[in-house]
Parts: C-alpha cells; structure tokens; sequence
C-alpha cells in the first residue's frame, strides 16, 4: 500500500491520520468539502483536493485517474443530538455519499476501504464490555447511518471483492504535536473540560451525578487519536474483511476525567452538575479482543493523564483552534 486517499482528512481524526500515514511514508491525498472540516488541518505534505462526496461521477473520476491503493472514509456527520432534528442530513451524507465513495474504490480497484465507523452502532448496550458480536441497535439517526454502510460493506465485500475493515471508535481524545479536536460547536467532553480552564468557557455542565456506576458519572473508553491512526494503518493490511472495536477497555468517569485534567493542568474546574442527557448510558467500555488478535494492535496512550496532557498542550498552542 503506498497511495492512500483520506476522505475527510482536513477533521479531527481524519487530519492525524494523514500526518500519521506522511509519517511512514505514505503518499496522501486528502478530500475533504469543509464542511466540518478545517483547511489548515489538512497536513502541508498531503496532496489536497477540495471535493464532496455527493458528487459521484467527480470521485469515480479522481480514484480511476490517481490509482489509490486504499481509501479511508472519514467523512461523515457526527453529532448525534442533530441526527435527530435532522436525520435526512444524516442518512444523505453518512449512508448516500458513502456509497458513492465505494462505488469509487470499487470501479477503479481500490484494494483495501477502511472506513471510520463507531460504538454508537450499538445503541445502549446489554453488558460491557462491548465486543464485535454484541447486540446493535442504534437509538439516533447518526449510529443507524454508520451501521447501515457497514452492511454496504459487507455486502460489496461478498458481491465485488472489496476488502473492508470498519473500526468502531469508543472515545476519540487527545492530539498529536500537530492536529487537535477543533469541532465547532465542540461537544467532547475532555475539550469541553480544557477549554473551561483555561477560561474560554466560564462553567462546565456535568450531565448527571445520580448513575450505577462509582462515583455517580457516566463511565466511557478514551482512545488516543495516535492509537486510532495506528489502527487504520494496520487495518490496511487486514487479511480479511471485518469490523473491529477501538478502545483502551478502561473505563473512566466524568469525575475521574475532571480530577485528572485538573491534576495535569495544574487548576480547578468550575462546573455544574444538571439533569442527565436523554439515552445517556451509565457505562461504554470497549472489549477490542478482536483487534488486538488480528490486526496485532495495541494501544500505546492507555494511561489517561497522557491523553489529556496531549490536548492540553495543542488547546494551549492553539487558544482558538484552526485559523478560518
């Protein structure tokens, strides 16, 4: 695999899996519609090309013209509370568009499609941790989108011979020295945290204190955006299709969240606590089993603390994010 094309590559994680990929030699293309996505993510070493994913016939030209190797999709929609007010926008981007961008890979011989998928496939789960074989059912229009192109997939994986990998991603976090979470508006909780203080926020909302779980907070799995990145590059070389979980399988709460940001920056946070969220399950842990066997992957950030440092010190080189 030399060729690779990143779709969606000027985002969060899109963006450091393209510095990731340039790290290792890689030759990158990146298309992104900057939608969501910042022109100044996009690493200066990628070739860039600004393009949507609607535009079927465009993609098929692009990839039958450059001769990419591989495609990963990263361009989807993601914010789930907007996947209910407007699941069309949803269902057109992160289903349709989808396709289009296989149908790519699929006419011009692509050899290997990683796409970027998440636990929100499973909705609210039965027992943690949640492993590939647990139940999915989806409770927003943004979890039902993901799974239903990972039965596209599947299906164009038995059909037309595409070799596919689907990560599901638990809890994005962290940055690399380069590429940082710049979502506008933001809606992950560690930036939330950082952001509230350093003082670009005056108070952080904690959803619910009155959960099964320890201390009353909701549990989730965080994942460093450098150990996503070294799973989409060991995903490339998959011997065979499949979906795998991405996940440290250490669980920790919003509180246990808050006391290490505060013990890495240094200073207190100023927060709420208020009513819970609707759908807002006590637990999500990752049990990545499969991906540790298979793809041979092992996270390297399990230890939070350097998770959150990593933020900490991108949100304090870049105080407002991505220039426009």
């Amino acid at each position: 695999m030399k060729k690779i094309l990143v779709a969606g590559g000027a985002g969060y994680i899109g963006s450091a899996c393209a510095e990731y990929l340039l790290d290792r030699d890689y030759e990158v293309t990146v298309l992104d519609a900057l939608f969501t996505g910042h022109r100044d993510a996009v690493d200066p070493r990628a070739k860039f090309i600004k393009g949507d994913l609607a535009e079927r016939d465009e993609l098929i030209d692009l990839c039958k013209r450059e001769k990419f190797d591989a495609v990963m999709h990263f361009a989807a929609f993601s914010l789930v509370g907007e996947s209910m007010q407007n699941p069309s926008k949803y269902f057109r981007n992160n289903l349709a568009n989808a396709i289009n961008l296989a149908d790519a890979a699929v006419e011009s011989g692509v050899k290997s499609f990683v796409f970027s998928s998440t636990a929100a496939t499973f909705g609210i789960p039965e027992s943690v941790p949640i492993t590939e074989e647990s139940s999915q059912k989806p409770i927003n229009p943004y979890g039902e989108s993901k799974l239903c192109f990972e039965k596209v997939l599947q299906w164009y994986s038995e059909i037309y011979g595409l070799k596919y990998a689907a990560l599901r991603y638990f809890n994005a976090a962290g940055a690399t020295d380069i590429h940082g979470e710049d979502h506008r508006p933001e809606s992950h909780l560690i930036p939330l945290v950082l952001q509230t203080i350093r003082g670009k926020r005056d108070k952080f909302m904690l959803f619910g204190d009155d959960y099964d779980t320890p201390d009353g907070s909701c549990i989730r799995d965080y994942i460093h955006i450098l150990d996503l990145a070294q799973a989409h590059e060991k995903a490339l070389y998959a011997k065979e299709s499949g979906y795998y979980n991405l996940g440290t399988g250490n669980g920790l709460s919003v509180f246990e969240i808050i006391r290490a940001a505060e013990e890495v920056t240094g200073k207190k946070l100023n927060f709420e606590i208020v009513p819970r969220r609707p759908g807002d399950p006590p637990r999500l842990i990752a049990g990545s089993g499969r991906a540790r066997k298979i793809l041979e992957w092992k996270p390297e950030f399990e230890n939070v603390s350097a998770i959150i440092e990593s933020a900490w010190k991108w949100q304090l080189a870049n105080p407002d994010g991505y220039a426009e």
